[in-house]
């Protein structure tokens, strides 16, 4: 190519698809979970907490999270009136390094797409999750910075 243009190649790619994922991370006891959503949205992230409220049944349940329209509204502050032993804290705008969830998707980006090419986005969608049920609780809280 010429100096300054921009070389096109096409690829079998599936850049045009997004994996849209939730997740949640308890960096003091090193375990994470995640919920795949069609959106990024408020139902999203209503049903990621459901699956919250499910795995810690019988304990009271401090949530932080980043400052996203959905994790905001109505329908958070209705489902929170309901579920009383879930709270939800909000991390400072633009603070992304204050959320040990962000080190967990950093990290899976990295480690699931660098120098990887998938047939298929099933194939990626396949590979991030069992990549996630690989890590132990030490490598968890080690990129939360825990240990």
């Amino acid at each position: 190519m010429k100096k300054g243009k921009q070389p096109l190649i096409l690829t079998k790619s599936q850049h045009h698809k997004r994996l849209n994922v939730f997740g949640w991370v308890n960096p003091l006891a090193g375990t994470h979970g995640m919920v795949r959503q069609e959106k990024g949205n408020t139902d999203g992230f209503l049903a990621m907490l459901k699956s919250i409220l499910l795995r810690y049944q019988q304990v009271v349940i401090d949530l932080w999270v980043d400052q996203a329209r959905w994790h905001k509204g109505k329908r958070i502050t209705e489902f929170l009136s309901y579920h009383r032993r879930l709270a939800i804290n909000y991390i400072p705008k633009y603070h992304p390094e204050l959320n040990p969830q962000e080190m967990l998707w950093r990290t899976m980006r990295y480690e699931e797409t660098t120098d990887t090419y998938y047939e298929t986005f099933e194939e990626l969608v396949s590979s991030v999750f069992k990549r996630s049920q690989t890590w132990k609780p030490k490598k968890i809280m080690s990129l939360c910075h825990f240990i």
